[in-house]
């Protein structure tokens, strides 16, 4: 399975950096880059950020094409869905190396507000400036995405360090209204990730994001399951398990968390190809096989499978990485004690622990003195040993 295949456009998100592989509209086989300006529920409906014109002569189309907004549907051109990828950034050295040209890069993507700016600044810019050489799609896309344009596909750099602008008063004024624009958002996002940092040693519950499930433990591994805060007996609570989160902020948009069982010291957050697990560490194995970056939507990577995204099955709910991030999930790191002192729990009484035993005893001798089914009852009742 390509990690970059896109089949479902729903799941695409402003920001996003697509590319489609072409072989019908020039003498050669190319990709044509965007960056999805507004989510939607069809084709039609999502609108992606583009040089392109809907001239199809190659030079009048060169001379034509200019940064604009148009439809997935035309974006795609008549092009088949199955040939659309979403390029992958923050990517392991294996999956670039790996992957086809173009559609996986290492190095971080922005923020995306801070790439949608970028995107509304180049709007209507850039007739007449193309050049497959030195300013093409992929140059302009990766400009908006990373503040570099760069080409895989010709693997040169744009000519300016900024796409389609002249050295010009306005343009100088037009640049500093953006670099103003887009210090301000990273301040924000900044703020975000000191407010995480803050969590750090503490102890933590992860939840699904915009739910009421959380990851609880279950032997080795973790689950999601439903909380409800309004119940305070705590015989009909799902009481998460405590976390304690450790933080490491490199850049403003690089972030790593780290998750240690807070009531079992040394039992430390471990993604294997079976799902998430709380388990110690070994003296030979890398402390980053520990570590997940944190994404910008609440996107949780592995980095010891090659980036691949925490999700959740749906028939048990265990969390587990998935190699597509359509199939993984958007999480929260919640503070523990803070949620705990909204929504309290009563503890059980010795009255209560000891009525429990004995609910828990006779269900067992009850199950004792059934008699046992045969093998065809059992498959047709649908349980399987």
């Amino acid at each position: 399975m390509n990690t970059c295949e896109v089949k479902d456009v729903q799941r695409l998100r402003p920001a996003d950096h697509i590319c489609i592989w072409d072989t019908s509209r020039w003498p050669f086989r190319y990709t044509h880059h965007g960056i999805v300006y507004m989510a939607g529920e069809s084709a039609d409906v999502i609108s992606v950020a583009h040089v392109w014109s809907r001239k199809t002569g190659l030079r009048e189309s060169q001379a034509d094409s200019n940064f604009q907004i148009t439809s997935l549907t035309e974006f795609l051109n008549g092009r088949p869905l199955r040939d659309m990828r979403r390029v992958q950034y923050n990517s392991s050295l294996v999956a670039e190396a790996s992957s086809r040209l173009g559609e996986v890069h290492r190095t971080h993507a922005d923020a995306p507000p801070v790439v949608l700016a970028r995107c509304e600044f180049l709007l209507g810019l850039g007739q007449g400036h193309f050049s497959i050489l030195s300013l093409n799609c992929e140059h302009v896309t990766l400009w908006c995405t990373t503040g570099v344009g760069w080409s895989k596909q010709v693997l040169s750099r744009a000519e300016t360090k900024v796409p389609f602008l002249t050295s010009s008063t306005k343009s100088t004024q037009a640049l500093e209204r953006l670099e103003l624009q887009l210090r301000n958002i990273r301040e924000v996002v900044k703020e975000k990730n000191r407010k995480l940092e803050a969590l750090g040693g503490k102890r933590v519950y992860l939840r699904l994001k915009g739910t009421g499930k959380f990851a609880k433990r279950l032997g080795d591994e973790l689950f999601l399951v439903q909380d409800d805060p309004s119940e305070k007996d705590w015989a009909f609570r799902q009481r998460p398990t405590s976390l304690r989160l450790a933080v490491h902020v490199s850049a403003y948009n690089s972030v790593r968390v780290e998750f240690e069982d807070y009531e079992k010291s040394g039992d430390v957050l471990y993604a294997s190809s079976s799902g998430l697990k709380l388990t110690r560490r070994r003296t030979m194995q890398l402390k980053r096989w520990f570590q997940f970056d944190f994404g910008w939507e609440g996107e949780l990577q592995s980095l010891r499978h090659r980036r691949w995204f925490v999700g959740a099955q749906t028939r048990d709910g265990l969390l587990r990485p998935f190699i597509s991030r359509e199939k993984g999930a958007s999480f929260e790191i919640i503070d523990a004690d803070a949620m705990d002192v909204l929504s309290p729990m009563i503890e059980p009484s010795l009255r209560d622990l000891e009525e429990c035993d004995t609910r828990i005893a006779r269900a067992m001798t009850r199950a004792e003195s059934e008699p046992e089914l045969g093998l065809d009852d059992d498959q047709e009742d649908g349980f399987f040993c």
